[in-house]
């Protein structure tokens, strides 16, 4: 069955490939929507740069009008602030075909921080009685991969890639609104979905 909307994605690294996309799924799922008439397509997830990726996704498409119906990209907050972030992202979708269909996904400051809003969900993902609380915000680069990893080792157990495997399974579990009203930049990214969908017709 081919898909109707194609959605692609511009990430930063693993973590992100982890929850972005499931949590896409799951509110096209919430929306009443078929998942199978949605084809995701990953063209950036390693390595960081992310928006350079996107930006030379731009470039090519002045040349080549590409069929995809939403851009996301995912750009970590880091010490720039949401704010900041976001503008970067949606100044360089200036000018592009795709300007009104971008949504930025900025887990502010990190990843890993928007893995624990819902200690919950995480361990029904993990199968673990995992114990912890959300950490306070700091921009520290590398601070909330240790202190998730470390989440899992009270536990007894140390997941190869540090806990973001389970990602696929937070984004089912996860209390979006609980999620969101810790996290603005989550909140920012799930209304902004949510109205890209209630906009569009699949057939």
């Amino acid at each position: 069955m081919a898909a109707n909307r194609i959605i692609a994605f511009f990430l930063e690294d693993s973590a992100q490939e982890a929850l972005i996309p499931s949590l896409v799924r799951r509110l096209i799922a919430e929306a009443g929507l078929s998942t199978e008439k949605f084809e995701f397509l990953i063209l950036h997830s390693r390595g960081g740069g992310s928006l350079r990726s996107f930006k030379t996704f731009l470039k090519d498409a002045r040349k080549r009008r590409y069929l995809i119906d939403l851009l996301i990209v995912g750009s970590d907050a880091n010490c720039k602030g949401f704010s900041e972030r976001r503008n970067t992202i949606l100044k360089a979708g200036r000018g592009s075909p795709y300007l009104d269909r971008i949504i930025p996904a900025i887990p502010d400051p990190h990843i890993e921080r928007w893995f624990m809003l819902d200690m919950k969900a995480l361990s029904k993902a993990s199968q673990l009685a995992l114990q912890g609380e959300l950490p306070a915000y700091k921009c520290d680069k590398g601070r909330y991969k240790g202190l998730l990893r470390d989440v899992f080792q009270r536990s007894g157990v140390a997941p190869p890639l540090g806990g973001v495997e389970y990602g696929p399974d937070v984004a089912v579990e996860m209390d979006l609104y609980h999620a969101c009203k810790l996290n603005s930049g989550l909140d920012s990214f799930v209304r902004e979905v949510r109205a890209w969908l209630k906009q569009i017709e699949v057939s």
